[in-house]
Parts: C-alpha cells; sequence; structure tokens
C-alpha cells in the first residue's frame, strides 16, 4: 500500500482509511464519516431513517407527560 493524503487534512497517510460512503481516503483521526463532515453521510441517513420520525409529544391524543403526573394531585 502507498502513501496517500487524507481527502479531509490533508496529511500523509503511511495506511489510509477509506470512507464506506464517499470512497475517499482518510487518515486514522478523520476516519469516520462524521469526522470528515461526509457529503454523502446525510443522504444515506435521510433516505434510512426519514420515514421513522421521533414523536416528542406523544401524538394528539395523548395528554402532556407534566398533566399525566401532576394531573393526579
Amino acid at each position: 500500500m502507498r502513501d496517500e493524503k487524507c481527502a479531509y487534512c490533508g496529511d500523509l497517510t503511511d495506511m489510509p482509511f477509506q470512507c464506506s460512503y464517499c470512497k475517499d481516503p482518510f487518515c486514522p483521526e478523520h476516519r469516520l464519516p462524521e469526522e470528515h463532515r461526509c457529503v454523502k453521510l446525510s443522504q444515506i441517513r435521510a433516505k434510512r431513517f426519514g420515514d421513522r420520525r421521533v414523536i416528542r409529544d406523544g401524538g394528539r391524543d395523548r395528554p402532556n407527560i407534566l398533566r399525566r403526573i401532576f394531573g393526579r394531585f
């Protein structure tokens, strides 16, 4: 394997890591998609998790959590 430059910081690395999303080479410090701000990561996440959103308010039919807790007193 030959030395390659990290696509994020430009440092030479003798053992580059290849991002599984964008396929660019990275140093050990920037090998994770979150660390090198991978352009493909947001597209992948939107495709995988876009349909399943977290419902924080419990829905319209369920009372607020504070009302459920303090409504008894």
